[in-house]
């Protein structure tokens, strides 16, 4: 039986043809992820022997970590930081944090980042947070468009806990991440663009205008640091040429106990600290103004049951320290992450859902310019992503919730 195919065009508004790199990102998303086809010699290099390596220089790296700690623990001061719900209830504080997930397309890099300041007293937010969002823009060419990402997000956390602080005159500001902007940001001079130098000073000006109000408001201002890979303790104790650089959380991990904190003399120094000593001259500070706000000291703090987190403090703050340990270990769960950090995290994490999302609608309404005769089927290819990038569109259970939705096991 022959059976005749209808070869009736389809309806003018339904012809668009995906290009092919278009078909495979867009959809793949929908589908599961292939099979690992490593080689089986590397596997054994990588997961056999790799790992018996691995752990051998861990082994040694311990003894080396134990060995330093006998000696230290006679030489560092140790205080207890107070558990004071009064406190941590009457006491108003500003937190902030911001995010970064840009997307590198085919055509060029799309950043995304955000920031969010709230208002907090005690284990509650008392005012609707202050948000701001980075400029949209495609960056084609830029120099390392990653860290220029990373750079602006902290400016504009810098601005937008500026204004926090200007709206709600807080009792202190709790800073989310350190307040030096980290050296891999500074490119060596002659190096990078003038954009790119443009917004790295922009973003140290941002800072220092914020450290400069906060002094003049008598407002103690600390940056919580989740990840430090910091090693102040090996250089102050004169151990610079040990065997491994071990980092102060892995040395401190075996000192501090829950609501145990310590103070690291010596100041932060470098590249970056000196930049931000240009911005104050800049700005009008005076040199005693200069040095209060730009001479930054680090304490460490265990507020719970895991690592002792990093704090990052001007030297104005350092007559607060005691008060600042007392309501961060307050207000801190188990996870040790206080109250304010835990919360503006939530509120300004931009994930890959979120970045693949908006992926996704620029390419819906791309698709509303192809219906239009604005771009032409082809024009979709600058919306491809970069070899490499890869999709998630649910951080969680994705492939399981998709398989239920799709009637399978």
């Amino acid at each position: 039986m022959d059976i005749k195919m209808n070869s009736s065009p389809l309806p003018e508004k339904r012809k668009i043809r995906f290009p092919p790199s278009i078909r495979e990102q867009y959809f793949s998303i929908f589908s599961k992820p292939e099979p690992e086809m490593i080689h089986p010699e590397l596997y054994k290099q990588i997961i056999d022997y790799g790992t018996d390596i691995i752990l051998e220089q861990i082994k040694k790296f311990n003894d080396e970590r134990r060995k330093f700690i006998k000696d230290l623990e006679e030489k560092i001061e140790i205080k207890e930081a107070k558990f004071d719900e009064d406190l941590a209830k009457n006491i108003l504080i500003v937190s902030s944090d911001a995010g970064n997930n840009g997307v590198d397309l085919r055509s060029a890099f799309a950043p995304l980042y955000a920031a969010v300041a709230i208002a907090v007293k005690g284990w509650e937010i008392i005012d609707e947070p202050i948000t701001r969002a980075g400029k949209p823009e495609l960056w084609a060419g830029f120099y390392k468009p990653r860290e220029r990402e990373s750079m602006l997000a902290m400016k504009t956390q810098f601005e937008v806990t500026l204004e926090a602080v200007e709206k709600w005159n807080p009792n202190m500001v709790v800073f989310d991440g350190p307040l030096v902007l980290h050296y891999g940001l500074m490119p060596p001079k002659g190096e990078a663009p003038n954009e790119y130098w443009r917004d790295f000073k922009e973003t140290t000006l941002s800072c220092v205008r914020l450290l400069g109000t906060c002094l003049e408001r008598e407002i103690p201002i600390v940056g919580f640091v989740k990840r430090t890979r910091m090693s102040k303790l090996i250089e102050i104790f004169g151990r610079k040429n040990a065997a491994f650089k071990i980092r102060d959380t892995a040395i401190l991990d075996l000192i501090l106990r829950r609501a145990q904190y310590t103070f690291l003399e010596g100041e932060l120094k470098g590249g970056v600290v000196n930049q931000y000593r240009e911005a104050c001259e800049k700005l009008g500070f005076s040199k005693d103004e200069s040095l209060k706000i730009t001479s930054f000291h680090s304490a460490y703090i265990r507020t719970g049951l895991t690592t002792p987190y990093r704090l990052e403090l001007p030297e104005y703050c350092l007559n607060k320290l005691e008060v600042i340990a007392s309501v961060l270990y307050t207000t801190s769960e188990e996870d040790g992450i206080p109250f304010a950090i835990c919360e503006v995290d939530k509120l300004s994490k931009i994930t890959n859902t979120i970045s693949n999302i908006r992926s996704l609608m620029l390419f819906s309404k791309a698709l509303d310019l192809v219906k239009n005769g604005e771009l032409s089927p082809e024009d979709l290819n600058l919306l491809a992503l970069q070899h490499g990038e890869v999709w998630s569109l649910r951080e969680e259970r994705y492939f399981q919730d998709l398989q239920q939705l799709q009637g399978g096991t």
